[in-house]
Formats: C-alpha cells, structure tokens, sequence
C-alpha cells in the first residue's frame, strides 16, 4: 500500500453486480485513481475517489475488467475479474416464454466457461431442466453473490454491446454474456397426462401470439387445418386463447405442462414466431414456423422449416432503424393504417404452407 493509509484498517468492497463496483472504507483521509480496463486493455473509464467512497461502471454486461487504483501516484491495489469458484446471479429479464426458453441454456455455458456456481433466475423454472445449475423464481433472495447480469432487450448500450432486434434472439444472451454464440437447444422437464389419451396420429399447432405483426389469417390456419384433417390427422390447437376452427380440437384450461405433454406426442409442429414454437423446439419437434416479419436467422434454424414470402414488405422485426412497441398491437412500421398493414404475415397463404407439410411428411430423396 502507499504512503499516508498503510498503516491504518483499510476495507476494499469490490464486486461486478450489475457493473464493475469499488469502494474503499479507512479512517484516514486520501485520494484514489481508479483505472478500469477491458480485458484487451482498453482504458473505458477513470475517476478520482476519496476515502469512504465508491465507483460504479454504467456498463453492466460481461467484459473481462482489470481494475488499477493509486494512491499518490503510486499503484494501491489492482485486480482482474475472476468469478472461478464465486457466485453469480444471471436474471433473464422477461416474462416472455420464448425468451426464457432462448436464453436458458447459456447460463449452463457460463458456468462452464468460468468455473462458477450460476444461479438463474427465470419466470419458467418450473419447466427448466439444468440441475447442474441454481433456479429460482424471479425475486428470490439470492445471497453471496460476486457478480450478476441481466439478459433482456434493452437497446441500451450499457446494457448489451449491440442492438438486440439485429442479431438471433440466442445472441442477446451470449453477447451480454460474453460467450461465443452458438444455435444450443434447451433442456425441458415436465409432468403432464396430456397426450396419453391420444392414440391417432396428430400435429398441433398454436394459432395465437403476443403481437399483431406475428399473427396470420384464420383463413389460412382453416385452409391448413381442412388439409391435415382429410389426411387423416387429430389437429389440436394449444394456444391458450380460445379460437374456432372446424376440424380443429380445442384444449381449454390447460397448464404449459400439459401444452408440453400435447405438443412431445405430435408429430410435428405448426406456429408462428412465438414462445409455443421455441417449446416444441425444445422438446425436438419438427417445426413449420410461418414467420414473414423477422429475418430467416431471427429464431432457431435446426429442426425448423420456414414459410415466407420475399415479395412483400418483410422482416421489419429486425431492422436496425425500428424499435418493437410493445404496446402498440398494430404496430406495422412502414404499412401502419394502410391496406398494406401485416402484409408480410397476411400475403402467406394455405397453399403456401400446405406445400412445405408436403414436404415435412415426404421428405426429398
């Protein structure tokens, strides 16, 4: 330690809870230099603090941060973030079912990388299958944390390096991480009788979403549904809304176990870009995702067949220049109020998707 506190009780509080944080508590008056670097030595940020104060980073993502502090022009104290063997808290900051399943599995990748005890926090523990790893409820009480990170949309540059809707929704989690990013499928558990009871072959689909962009037209799930009938297929609508569909069966009051139960028994999935498609993913479903306004790369690629139509107006979902409104059920960024609203969903037709079950059920030679 330098000249002026080296022999008095000094306490450095140093952890990277929602960003790097540093405090230092003496008795003696002094003044400090605080350096923070990133991991290619990078100085992001620097400031003089006095006794009994602390420094806190805006940027709350993962970055491999060494930290410098002088005293008197001479180096106190330095450190490099090293979570082996500490706790960490990784909160998926949605209640979106997608999301929580899309995100789940780099926390397990996290924990492996660094050699950490993770805890994850996620509005689906319920159904999450990672007993490697901690998973609580949001609002837990989680103690003994050294570091915590949130995985969201956020389009805030302290909160993750680049802007979410431009990159695959798992790359959210692995850039606010600090992994490499790779397609990984998500491990479930569940309990549920549903589907037991069904001996003819069946297909479910999910006909409802959070979104008015994502939606297509009863026209075309009817038309869909008519063809999968006369195939000779049981056709079971799990959305949670109630819908009417003829040749159509209709599960009413059922939990996400038994959506989970209803879907692993089908053979194969229909949906749009919602979380009911990410759960039949997950569970290693074929699925045909009927999806026109996100980019092809936006969900997962493996085990899923996409129908869309690149001769209209599409993939706003991921155009850097738009931000999603949450609130706004018709939002429709270029077309809003217009015949042209929804296009991309709505010019999809039941032939388009009759003729990739075509496919689905025969695959090519």
């Amino acid at each position: 330690m330098a000249s002026g506190i080296e022999d008095q009780d000094v306490q450095i509080i140093e952890h990277n809870v929602n960003g790097p944080y540093f405090e230092i508590k003496s008795a003696v008056k002094s003044w400090f230099h605080l350096v923070w670097k990133t991991g290619t030595g990078e100085t992001v940020y620097e400031n003089t603090i006095q006794s009994n104060s602390w420094a806190r980073l805006n940027r709350q993502y993962y970055e491999n941060w060494s930290l410098e502090v002088y005293e008197k022009g001479e180096k106190f104290y330095e450190k490099t973030l090293n979570l082996k063997g500490k706790r960490v808290l990784i909160c998926i900051d949605s209640k979106s079912l997608g999301d929580n399943i899309a995100w789940a599995p780099y926390a397990l990748e996290f924990q492996k990388k660094h050699d950490c005890k993770v805890i994850l926090s996620s509005f689906f523990a319920n159904i999450l299958d990672y007993p490697e790893i901690e998973i609580v409820e949001p609002g837990s009480n989680v103690e003994n944390i050294h570091a915590q990170y949130n995985i969201g949309w956020y389009y805030d540059s302290n909160k993750e390096p680049v802007l979410p809707n431009t990159i695959p929704l798992q790359k959210a989690a692995t850039n606010i991480l600090g992994l490499e990013f790779e397609e990984i499928k998500p491990r479930l558990k569940w309990k549920s009788s549903k589907g037991k009871l069904y001996l003819k072959k069946t297909v479910t689909i999910a006909t409802n979403s959070t979104a008015g962009c994502k939606f297509w037209t009863k026209e075309g799930w009817q038309g869909v549904i008519n063809y999968l009938h006369e195939k000779g297929y049981k056709v079971i609508n799990v959305s949670l809304e109630e819908n009417q569909f003829e040749n159509c069966e209709q599960i009413i009051n059922h939990n996400i176990e038994d959506t989970m139960g209803l879907i692993n028994m089908s053979e194969f999935f229909i949906g749009l870009g919602s979380g009911v498609s990410w759960l039949a993913w997950a569970l290693g479903k074929p699925v045909v995702m009927i999806a026109n306004f996100s980019k092809p790369w936006h969900e997962f690629v493996s085990n899923c067949t996409r129908v869309t139509n690149k001769d209209v107006c599409n993939g706003c979902w991921n155009d850097p220049e738009e931000k999603f409104d949450k609130g706004d059920w018709n939002w429709c960024p270029v077309h809003k109020d217009t015949p042209r609203q929804f296009e991309c969903q709505k010019s999809i037709s039941a032939d388009d998707v009759i003729e990739v079950l075509k496919n689905i059920r025969h695959p090519k030679k």
